[in-house]
């Protein structure tokens, strides 16, 4: 019996630990809780959410998930039932990628939460087991899932082996996420201009599959690194991408949009006028927007999740030509 309750004790402990792998039931405006928190901070993730999460859903949760809804094609009601947390989930996890996800695609289901494991447990053996699935369930990494420190699986064998092929890891190909590992991929990282986080998600897979990833020298301080200039410029600066609905694929000259692009003011910046922006890089003055009117410009991204990154900035602006 004293086995036994040190066992319950253990389960109690993980339920509590890794409650937020439960499926969120429908949470809407006045709902509060770690329900609540959870999807804030995916929100968070997202870029979509710019306050504190703070467990209360309130009008700023609301248009977070109401932008994500219409971001994604689906039902705009700023309520996240089912459908919108499993979404919204597997984009904060990079398990699907918001640029290209479709209404109907696949979007891979929520890990089973301890509860459900619990339940089932009806003698020793039984929550010994349950006690091993709840250990997988947080530590297993498949091939393009998410990985941090500690994670264990095929995915990080096949890191391990990509940090290998890159000369950043000499050690053994265990699929066991350790400190080596983590600071090797954390050294690949900064060497691709990729924010060195020790998480392999989207962008580090990307860059560990492209030899010829170019290092991005937008995430370093500029000062001697700011190319010859004729003139700087303060601007407002937004984001916009091809991939957001109603978007056209080309610009005001007939280019595709693109990374390196940007929309301006053809009275303050004309069309064709090479520019360099501190953290984005070199671009080209090939659209224009209704919106974007004297000392504004709008960003060409790939992605939307980049423009979301993005967001709004005062900066400065380099005109090169």
């Amino acid at each position: 019996m004293k086995v036994r309750r040190i066992l319950w004790t253990l389960l109690l402990i993980f339920a509590v630990s890794f409650s937020n792998l439960c499926s969120a039931a429908t949470l809407k405006y006045g709902d509060r809780g770690n329900q609540v928190k959870e999807i804030q901070e995916y929100l968070i993730a997202q870029n979509l959410l710019n306050v504190a999460a703070d467990g209360v859903y309130g009008s700023a949760t609301v248009n977070a998930i109401k932008d994500f809804q219409s971001a994604l094609g689906l039902e705009v009601d700023g309520v996240c039932g089912e459908e919108t947390y499993k979404i919204l989930r597997a984009a904060a996890y990079n398990e699907i990628d918001v640029t290209t996800w479709r209404v109907g695609d696949y979007v891979p289901e929520p890990p089973k939460s301890v509860g459900e494991v619990v339940n089932s447990v009806n003698d020793v053996s039984t929550v010994l087991s349950a006690v091993n699935t709840v250990k997988e369930i947080v530590q297993y990494a498949g091939v393009g899932d998410l990985i941090k420190l500690g994670m264990e699986g095929d995915g990080v064998v096949h890191l391990q082996n990509k940090l290998i092929e890159h000369g950043f890891y000499s050690g053994e190909v265990d699929g066991v996420a350790d400190e080596e590992t983590i600071d090797a991929l954390k050294d690949f990282q900064s060497s691709r201009g990729i924010h060195a986080d020790g998480i392999c998600g989207r962008k580090t897979y990307w860059a560990l599959d492209n030899e010829d990833t170019p290092i991005n020298l937008n995430d370093y301080e500029f000062s001697s690194d700011v190319p010859e200039f004729s003139r700087v410029i303060r601007v407002e600066a937004t984001a916009y991408s091809s991939a957001q609905p109603g978007m056209s694929a080309y610009t005001a000259m007939g280019t595709l949009c693109r990374h390196g692009v940007i929309a301006t003011d053809p009275f303050v910046i004309p069309l064709g006028t090479r520019v360099y922006i501190p953290g984005y890089g070199y671009a080209v003055a090939e659209d224009t927007g209704g919106a974007i009117v004297g000392h504004k410009i709008d960003v060409a991204f790939d992605t939307i999740a980049e423009c979301y990154e993005f967001g709004r900035q005062y900066i400065d602006i380099y005109i090169v030509d």
